[in-house]
């Protein structure tokens, strides 16, 4: 029996070990967890603060929906002599220059305020697409777009997708427009 007391006394310690070191473990769980929210908690909050805080490009950024405006008289230099008017006009020049921009818009509106006039495109020699056709010297006797180069604003009049005139200076232009 004094065997069996000392036997039973070392397997409650045993089972009172198991069983605070199992509690031990679920505690540990616990903290894990625990931390886990509260990292993922400051996480969060720390998201929603930084999305919500304004934004000074966001007020400047128009956001509202407007309908699209399509341009048809600004074409490709590659185009010039494709267009499906029988009789019309294209003006080349560098757009990146906001005066030039300016006096040939001017040209162009009042031009198109005739009653009678024949379609005017506008091709902008700044592009990255048009530069291949823009030179140092220009090619008067130009009669496909193989042969196009533009050295400077250029006014071309074609019929039936052949040149007819070219036409090179603002003052020409501007005659030739008015």
């Amino acid at each position: 029996m004094a065997k069996n007391k000392k036997y039973n006394k070392t397997m409650h310690r045993k089972i009172d070990s198991v069983s605070s070191s199992f509690t031990e473990e679920i505690w540990k769980g616990v903290k894990i967890l625990i931390a886990i929210a509260i990292f993922l908690g400051v996480f969060y909050l720390l998201t929603i603060y930084i999305l919500s805080k304004d934004d000074s490009t966001s007020s400047l950024i128009d956001t509202t929906p407007s309908e699209a405006d399509i341009q048809y008289q600004k074409i490709l230099a590659g185009n010039s002599f494709s267009m499906s008017d029988d009789h019309y006009f294209v003006l080349y020049y560098d757009m990146s220059d906001d005066d030039i921009k300016s006096l040939y818009t001017n040209i162009v509106s009042t031009y198109e305020d005739k009653d009678d006039y024949d379609a005017i495109y506008t091709v902008d020699m700044s592009s990255s697409f048009n530069k291949k056709y823009s030179s140092d010297t220009a090619n008067e006797d130009v009669q496909s777009i193989d042969q196009l180069k533009i050295s400077g604003p250029t006014l071309i009049e074609f019929e039936d997708g052949e040149v007819v005139d070219y036409i090179e200076g603002e003052k020409s232009i501007q005659e030739k427009l008015a």
